[in-house]
């Protein structure tokens, strides 16, 4: 058993400039500027010998190359932390374009400084590491998640098929309403709280860089409490989950709507902070595997229906000024036929000759809690499956963390519709 945790936190700005296009729908968006600052929070950990470290990004999501890129920045700065830093997104469609998936381009000047200030960052948290104590703990909220994937009229699933559709008979799936929480106290008194929510972080739409709801969860708590307590995001399994309530007509894609979900969630999670148990046993452990990732292999049966679908839609194209999301495939628009069936050809055609390998990693604290990454947006079954199976009583998923490699649903999803298990290389 170990007391003797040492923390030290620091973040920077990651705001993209003017012009470089957002991530997270099927066509480019060029910003046209920001309702709010973009960070890296990076928080470091050591316990005797042992140090790690949580580096949470304002983007939609982390490939493996840039992850790898900053662990050799880290080596060469000569930092302890290379190889022992979970580096998660908060899946922020609202964030810049780091590849060129969706047909984007990714500005290499923006992603060199983001890597530069995520290795700055964690240089200056290990500066500041001093003693520290953790308390953790789980609340939940009923209210703002729902599962996006629904069986419908016909014999079909959609991924969101639109408020008061009378052709809808009942969610696919789950949801997954607890929120864990960890708070680190120095010298009698909070210095970071890390908040874990199952729920997509994709509410405002358009061309204005935001870090969506948790951005202003974070400035809710800090208003609310009076001093600016660093609040770290940390997505758990969403890739079945948004915050679209299909029993109610109301418009939830705005900056309006970030700004609500976002002040909801502070005032559970400041609601719930006075019962987080401190935790006597800090004695930290870091471990990380690889494992082989294979792609996804196109039956004859799947290419040529997405060869027909192609040919059916060949001249569609995006409309200039307008988001193209998943609201769009259930509404079968052609251009975004055309876009999906692009991916699936692109699957048998331009099939990778190479192996994949990805990255988990689990930072464990004692005997109660440990963060487990998910390098993808696993269905929150998966993150059912996992909480049941952990020794840990407090077991934080980190979704969106190592990298990655797409949305992961259970067998039986893989029979049905919607866009997250369509085929792509």
């Amino acid at each position: 058993m170990s007391n003797n945790l040492e923390f030290g936190y620091y973040q920077q700005d990651i705001t993209p400039k003017r012009g470089i296009s957002l991530a997270g729908y099927f066509n480019a968006r060029p910003n046209k500027g920001a309702y709010d600052r973009l960070f890296v929070k990076t928080a470091v950990f050591r316990d005797g010998d042992a140090v790690s470290a949580i580096a949470s990004f304002d983007i939609c999501y982390l490939e493996r190359s840039i992850i790898d890129r900053m662990d050799a920045a880290l080596v060469k700065a000569g930092s302890p932390l290379a190889g022992k830093v979970i580096y998660s997104a908060t899946h922020t469609h609202t964030g810049p374009q780091i590849d060129a998936l969706f047909g984007g381009k990714a500005d290499t000047e923006y992603l060199d400084m983001m890597i530069a200030k995520t290795v700055d960052s964690l240089s200056e948290a290990y500066k500041s590491l001093a003693p520290a104590e953790l308390y953790a703990g789980k609340t939940e909220c009923t209210t703002l998640a729902f599962n996006r994937r629904y069986f419908m009229k016909g014999d079909r699933v959609l991924t969101n098929p639109g408020k008061l559709n009378p052709d809808i008979l009942s969610p696919e799936g789950g949801c997954d309403h607890d929120i864990l929480m960890i708070e680190v106290h120095q010298d009698d008194r909070p210095v970071l709280l890390i908040a874990n929510i199952s729920n997509h972080t994709d509410t405002i739409g358009g061309d204005i860089v935001s870090a969506d709801w948790p951005g202003r969860m974070e400035a809710e708590i800090q208003h609310t409490l009076g001093w600016n307590l660093p609040v770290m995001t940390i997505i758990a399994p969403q890739g079945n989950i948004n915050h679209f309530d299909v029993s109610s007509d109301f418009n939830q894609t705005s900056y309006a709507e970030a700004c609500r979900i976002g002040k909801a969630y502070a005032a559970v999670i400041l609601a719930t902070r006075y019962r987080l148990a401190r935790l006597d046993d800090c004695s930290m452990e870091f471990r990380s595997a690889e494992f082989k990732a294979p792609f996804y292999v196109l039956s004859d049966e799947e290419y040529a229906e997405a060869k027909r679908i192609y040919e059916e839609n060949k001249d569609a194209v995006m409309e200039a000024g307008k988001d193209f999301t998943s609201e769009d495939i259930a509404r079968g628009v052609p251009s975004v036929k055309k876009f999906f069936a692009e991916r699936a050809i692109d699957c048998r055609e331009k099939a990778s000759n190479k192996e994949r390998f990805e990255r988990q990693a689990a930072l464990i604290f004692g005997e109660k809690l440990a963060i487990i990454t998910l390098p993808a947006e696993p269905f929150v079954e998966i993150g059912f499956a996992i909480r049941e199976k952990s020794r840990f009583p407090l077991t934080v998923l980190a979704a969106l963390s190592q990298g990655e490699i797409g949305y992961v649903g259970l067998p039986q999803n893989y029979g049905n519709e919607g866009y997250e298990l369509r085929p792509s290389s």
